[in-house]
């Protein structure tokens, strides 16, 4: 949406791990487009996050539950009448192509990454400020001398290795983001709240505003119901709740 912001909120753990991981996907991706040194480095800071965490546990069973609760929910619809048939059929091949793919990956996710002598390293010392200068390690002062091509081939390479996660991730939220219905709401006084009336449990909150609205929204959620607070940022001090009736697009994200 043009001259807008969306504000996202996840909901539960699961969520917070995938959106948390699509946020290192697209930095790692970005930053593997440049060939400077400084680019490189930032390349190889995502991927040594993206490791720490699918360090944590059973990520890919709950990518692959997930997946399944997807392509269960988007069968239902199939008897639905006004659906695009043609679209939904496509979606729920792409869901299975990952989901195939993740089931033939026999190995612990990142386990190659995590067994390459550099990166494990890098890995080492991520928790030292400042612990992977060029005095630190020689060996990755080496590296980045390299001919930008033949490190770029290098993190392509290193980078694949994730695309097992990264793609149905990428599909997971993609579609729950695409079907949800934005709603007009205000937020009377920068204050609203609701009860999620999904017969689905509510994923992902998305809030938009103008880009040139002078506040943010700070969404916090229960069990039973969320609040929105429009915050105004002040120059010194915390934001402070306006006093304005604001008129925000609200989507409640549930599949």
């Amino acid at each position: 949406m043009e001259n807008t912001i969306i504000y996202e909120q996840p909901l539960n753990e699961r969520m917070r791990t995938f959106m948390r991981l699509e946020h290192l996907f697209q930095q790692t991706e970005y930053s593997m487009r440049g060939f400077s040194v400084w680019d490189s480095r930032a390349t190889i800071a995502g991927l040594i996050d993206i490791l720490e965490i699918l360090s944590r546990g059973d990520l890919k069973n709950e990518i692959y539950k997930e997946l399944e609760h997807q392509q269960s929910a988007l069968a239902g619809l199939k008897s639905m009448h006004g659906v695009d048939h043609q679209q939904l059929n496509n979606i729920l091949t792409q869901l299975q192509s990952v989901q195939d793919k993740l089931h033939d990956h026999s190995e612990q996710l990142g386990q190659s990454l995590r067994e390459n002598e550099l990166l494990n390293s890098l890995r080492q010392r991520s928790s030292i400020t400042c612990g992977c200068c060029n005095f630190d390690l020689p060996a990755y002062h080496f590296w980045l001398q390299q001919a930008p091509e033949k490190r770029l081939d290098v993190l392509e390479q290193w980078y694949e290795n994730l695309t097992v996660i990264s793609a149905p991730i990428n599909l997971i939220l993609a579609i729950l983001r695409e079907g949800a219905d934005p709603r007009q709401r205000v937020a009377e006084q920068g204050f609203y709240q609701q009860s999620p009336d999904s017969a689905a449990p509510v994923q992902m909150l998305r809030v938009s505003l103008p880009a040139d609205a002078p506040y943010f929204p700070e969404i916090s959620a229960g069990k039973h119901r969320f609040t929105i607070r429009m915050l105004e940022p002040q120059e010194n001090g915390r934001p402070l709740q306006t006093q304005d009736n604001v008129e925000f697009t609200l989507w409640c994200c549930a599949l």
